[in-house]
């Protein structure tokens, strides 16, 4: 029923912090590029502490043959363990009340969506960070055919005690910078299967197609001459806690604040699925996830590591100045 005073605001015109936290929840799984790939975890909401420990299981070994009289072979169990911290990210914007009322299109939704990209965009971060840590590294010198045969090489000469038959899929997704993803396309030529072709075996979000199995997507958070081999159940995404959407009013200047937030943790969950191609060289003592800013002391590859972790832009950018120069100065 509209109201007979058509100035009276109503509720199209608010910002509902429980709707919007409703919406900013159903986008973020498909806003976190890598979540087909881990075991996303929501078990942990309203647990207390920040430290998450998960035990991993070693594999006891084939059974053996035993004759009528004797005994079975027993074999102790052991467990490793990982071990994840839980982080913070949050986001927010300022909406007036003049874009809601009279600017084109619709604030409210957009002031989630972008929300929602936000968050998920910092989650992916840590898990392209956990990624280039992996434990498993190949070297090769350009992105061709002989590559994704190395790639499996490594993977199956994995002396881990972890890495047991039949333990892990054959194949997953390729990630790598789209400049050499165009050189890896050229080289395929025949080899490639466009994504179009390959219906509902399509891993995750963003595939752009298949060479020998593997499926390619892009990313600009992973540096060029850098790729990461990903199986599905290589990473771990524990969420602590729902997503909070809070909002304030400014009434002196007749604006609404928006932000959100998540508890949330990263880690490599199975070392065994997650192989990193030419890993990025860092010196000693920077850490790109650091409150410490990268001077001229650092590398090209460090600096983007920092914009990258720090969820800042830097599509265009190759050389080192023009990079530092997106390094906020405060």
């Amino acid at each position: 029923m509209a109201f007979p005073n058509a100035q009276t605001t109503d509720k199209s015109a608010m910002i509902i912090p429980e709707v919007m936290a409703q919406m900013i929840a159903a986008r973020l799984p498909k806003a976190i590029t890598f979540s087909p790939l881990a075991t996303v975890d929501n078990t942990l909401v309203g647990v207390p502490g920040d430290t998450i420990t998960v035990p991993h299981w070693k594999y006891i070994g084939d059974a053996v043959d035993f004759a009528e009289g004797d005994s079975i072979d027993y074999s102790k169990m052991q467990s490793g363990k990982t071990t994840s911290t839980i982080k913070r990210a949050g986001k927010g914007v300022e909406i007036s009340d003049f874009a809601v009322e009279v600017g084109l299109g619709d604030p409210k939704t957009e002031a989630a969506n972008q929300l929602s990209m936000a968050i998920g965009s910092k989650v992916d971060n840590d898990c392209v960070t956990a990624l280039l840590n992996a434990r498993l590294t190949l070297t090769h010198a350009a992105p061709d055919l002989d590559l994704i045969d190395a790639i499996e090489a490594t993977f199956e000469d994995d002396t881990s005690e972890f890495n047991t038959e039949g333990s892990s899929p054959v194949r997953g997704v390729f990630y790598m910078n789209l400049k050499d993803y165009n050189k890896l396309r050229k080289a395929a030529a025949s080899d490639y299967t466009r994504a179009s072709e390959l219906g509902d075996q399509v891993l995750t979000s963003g595939v752009l197609g298949e060479i020998f199995g593997w499926q390619l997507a892009t990313s600009r958070k992973i540096p060029v001459g850098t790729y990461l081999a990903v199986k599905a159940g290589a990473l771990g995404i524990n969420m602590k806690r729902g997503v909070q959407v809070e909002t304030a009013r400014d009434i002196d200047h007749k604006t609404t604040k928006i932000n959100v937030d998540e508890y949330y943790g990263v880690w490599l969950k199975d070392d065994t699925k997650a192989l990193v191609v030419n890993p990025p060289v860092v010196s000693d003592g920077f850490d790109p996830n650091g409150s410490v800013k990268p001077t001229d002391a650092q590398t090209v590859d460090e600096i983007k590591a920092w914009l990258t972790a720090h969820s800042i832009d830097f599509t265009g950018k190759t050389a080192k100045a023009d990079l530092l120069a997106l390094v906020p100065a405060k």
